[in-house]
């Protein structure tokens, strides 16, 4: 029995290649026939169409269901617990200190955090693991302290939202931390070992879709930290130092934009860049 669909032909593949940087900023300039093909090829199968028909069913769709399963299949959600634990170890040690002293001084009632690219909740939740002193400081202050994590893959969001991993997956997390705020589910029959997020946490952390190329983000707040890493790399240049740009709006003065540890080679025009990859809003 067939189990595959016939490969994208270069026009098929030239019509894909268009629609996934018009509408995600994605850029397939490099070759990614392959890319295209291996992550639709089941879907196409299950339909019983080929690309150019899977490519009107997306042009047509009004529900926007199939379209959103699109976007699941052709985003990249590789990412784990403390991924690159430098990051951290600054935030630590240069973050926390500062927005301690701000809270004890009576100079803050607020604490804000954006995930932005979040995959499946692991970079949130090391935030969150990191900084519960900073909330247990505003405890008593109504929406004190909040992390926003967003991403545009729902079938990723449904994951962050319900925090639940396996063994491979907490391998980064110490013990103290996998104690104190994951539910351990010993495994049983045909369930496997898991680990889950304690409700403490999880309330912390509000999971949204956002899509970077909307012109408008729903987001009615400015951020002291945000978090965008290992994201944007995927983009065309013009449209990630456009992001990078609106990134920086979302700042409070003083806050970081945070890169991944690879980023390193950009500009931003309206903020100071005070590590290869670490930016401050000024004013």
């Amino acid at each position: 029995m067939q189990s595959s669909v016939r490969k994208p032909t270069d026009e098929q593949y030239a019509k894909f290649k268009a629609l996934v940087e018009n509408q995600l900023g994605l850029d397939w300039s490099k070759e990614k026939k392959y890319l295209l093909h291996g992550r639709l090829n089941t879907r196409l199968f299950e339909l019983g169409i080929n690309y150019d028909e899977y490519y009107e069913l997306l042009i047509k769709d009004r529900s926007n269901r199939e379209i959103e399963l699109f976007y699941n299949f052709v985003t990249t959600n590789k990412t784990e617990f403390y991924r690159e634990p430098a990051v951290f170890n600054w935030i630590r040690e240069n973050i926390i200190p500062a927005l301690r002293e701000e809270i004890v001084n009576g100079l803050r009632e607020k604490i804000r955090f954006w995930s932005a690219g979040c995959s499946t909740g692991e970079e949130a939740y090391s935030l969150s693991f990191e900084t519960q002193a900073l909330a247990g400081m505003l405890s008593d202050v109504s929406n004190g302290y909040k992390i926003l994590a967003t991403d545009i893959n729902t079938q990723a969001l449904v994951a962050a939202h319900k925090g639940i991993y396996n063994q491979e997956d907490i391998k980064n997390v110490s013990h103290p931390i996998l104690n104190k705020y994951f539910i351990h589910t010993p495994s049983s029959g045909n369930m496997i070992t898991t680990y889950m997020i304690k409700d403490l946490i999880k309330n912390l952390i509000q999971f949204r879709i956002l899509n970077f190329l909307d012109k408008n983000y729903p987001i009615a707040t400015n951020f002291d930290i945000i978090l965008c890493r290992n994201v944007l790399y995927y983009f065309k240049d013009d449209v990630r130092e456009k992001i990078f740009e609106k990134l920086i709006d979302y700042l409070s003065p003083g806050g970081y934009l945070i890169l991944s540890g690879t980023e390193t080679g950009h500009r931003i025009k309206s903020a100071t860049k005070i590590r290869p990859n670490i930016f401050k809003k000024t004013h």
